[in-house]
């Protein structure tokens, strides 16, 4: 598990594969909330337990973990008519 004091509001959160998935907006003391979006259309609270590293001032998440979130470039497709 990642030390929580790694976590900043404003990181960009990845996939393992390097696709952005949102943006850290709020960091808890079990998890943190992700939002995708500008101005933000979802929100997800990730579990700290669901990030495999923080590097480079990015966030990567193991996909898996009960970790279902969209990259953020297939939620905003899905928003256009």
């Amino acid at each position: 598990m990642v030390d929580p004091g790694e976590l900043r509001e404003g990181m960009t959160a990845k996939d393992l594969e390097g696709r952005r998935l949102g943006t850290v907006v709020h960091v808890g003391d079990t998890h943190f909330e992700l939002e995708q979006g500008w101005p933000a259309r979802r929100e997800f609270m990730v579990r700290f337990h669901a990030v495999d590293r923080v590097e480079h001032g990015e966030v990567f998440l193991h996909a898996g973990h009960g970790v279902e979130v969209p990259l953020e470039s297939e939620e905003a497709g899905a928003a256009q008519p």
